[in-house]
């Protein structure tokens, strides 16, 4: 979560210390403070009113823009105060809350991102006369509105699979894959006024070449043997190409193409041409080593002391040498609560999936090796590899991509919707 982005009361920017507590002193409450609105059971002071009026006033002052007449500007701080009481509201509906590990994650970006320590962070807060805590409470603040927003408006978004399929055909959606092909090329020449003597010529040469294809004789060669192109002796290399790049005659050919596929003739006003695909490389052509694997954990307890546990993993590691089913000894023994049921199965494993401890132990395995038993910080561990795959994941890598760029191009409207239904079916008095 980008805390320096989203917390409007606290950061302007991300770059200076001044930008990031701007404001050195508040509009002090009248002695006799009174509400400016009530927003459903809550209500906004004019003490708070004037204070967001007086941190964003020095906002707009720091990027040189002008403010607005007060009555307006007035107008506007309080009804951004509403949509996020309006909001804040909401979370508490939905129990949405920020647990002490986000909110001190994000004020170890904020002191990182300002080039300062943690307690550089708190010295500079409390020069520019604010408590730690009050700090907090905004970053809090600014935290929870912006989730709350998100579990809110995806509920809202649907992106089907034909909506995918839609946006990978357009421009967006080739950009997004980045393919590029490694290409080569033969032509076979045919002259703009060719005699019915040229055209069965080009027709031998090309039936010749086609049939050294089948029979697997190297493309480069056969390039510099038949090809008419400029770079025939270059083996009709053509380089890395994206799509974008490539004559419209080859484009969607060479994306029906795999690697070391070969395409049928294609005709133009130039002869025949025949294009290989040599190597590809993007996003969506993203090869992974996949290990489907087995895990026995085993942990100390109240009951079962460290010595124990590492009694007891000896015993599961030997009984499995002597041939003891993996199932078995894992249902009866494990304490991984998400495969224990599952005889220990963890299903099909991307690389570094594990932790580095685990994911150590487990590239050494040849498949359906045993590891030694070994400790891991939360117990002792027994691995098994019982089978290795190469497995095409680019597709749906670029599918959950495409997925996100349609979600996060729908999510501005639908906040402003649901934002605007928020306050709608909520009472509202401006005092």
């Amino acid at each position: 979560m980008n805390v320096l982005t989203n917390c409007k009361r606290i950061l302007a920017t991300a770059t200076l210390l001044t930008s990031l507590l701007p404001w050195s002193t508040i509009q002090a409450a009248t002695d006799i403070d009174v509400i400016a609105a009530v927003v459903n059971n809550d209500v906004i002071m004019q003490s708070e009113l004037d204070a967001e009026m007086s941190v964003v006033s020095s906002q707009l002052q720091r990027q040189n823009m002008a403010i607005p007449e007060l009555d307006v500007f007035q107008d506007q701080v309080l009804e951004q105060i509403i949509i996020e009481l309006l909001q804040l509201q909401e979370a508490d509906k939905l129990g949405v809350k920020v647990s002490e590990t986000m909110l001190n994650n994000a004020m170890a970006n904020i002191a990182k991102n300002n080039n300062l320590s943690l307690p550089q962070l708190h010295q500079a807060i409390a020069k520019n006369g604010q408590t730690v805590a009050g700090f907090r409470a905004e970053v809090e603040r600014s935290m929870t509105v912006e989730e709350v927003s998100k579990i809110a408006v995806k509920r809202r978004i649907k992106v089907s699979e034909k909506d995918i399929d839609l946006f990978l055909e357009s421009q967006q959606g080739e950009a997004l894959a980045d393919n590029e092909y490694l290409l080569s090329h033969i032509l076979i020449a045919i002259p703009a006024q060719a005699t019915e003597q040229q055209l069965n010529t080009a027709n031998e040469k090309l039936a010749s070449l086609q049939a050294e294809i089948d029979s697997g004789a190297d493309f480069t060669s056969l390039a510099i043997k038949y090809s008419d192109a400029n770079n025939a002796f270059e083996g009709g290399s053509l380089g890395w190409r994206k799509v974008s790049q490539l004559p419209a005659l080859f484009s969607d050919t060479v994306t029906q193409l795999e690697a070391n596929e070969v395409s049928q003739p294609l005709r133009n006003t130039s002869g025949y041409h025949l294009v290989k695909v040599i190597q590809l490389r993007g996003l969506a052509i993203k090869q992974v080593e996949q290990t489907k694997a087995n895990h026995i954990l085993v942990l100390s307890n109240e009951i079962r002391s460290a010595a124990d546990t590492k009694e007891l993993i000896d015993d599961i590691h030997s009984r499995l040498q002597q041939g003891t089913e993996f199932y078995k000894l894992a249902r009866s023994f494990s304490d991984d609560a998400n495969t224990a049921l599952k005889g220990g199965d963890m299903g099909w494993l991307n690389p570094d999936q594990l932790p580095s401890f685990m994911q150590r132990q487990l590239d050494a395995l040849a498949e359906n090796q045993l590891s030694e038993p070994f400790e891991g910080p939360s117990g002792w561990h027994i691995l098994q590899v019982s089978e290795r795959q190469t497995k095409d994941v680019g597709q749906n890598i670029l599918r959950s991509k495409a997925r996100a760029a349609l979600h996060d191009g729908k999510f501005a409207g639908e906040l402003e919707n649901w934002l605007r239904e928020l306050r709608n079916q909520s009472y509202i008095e401006i005092r």
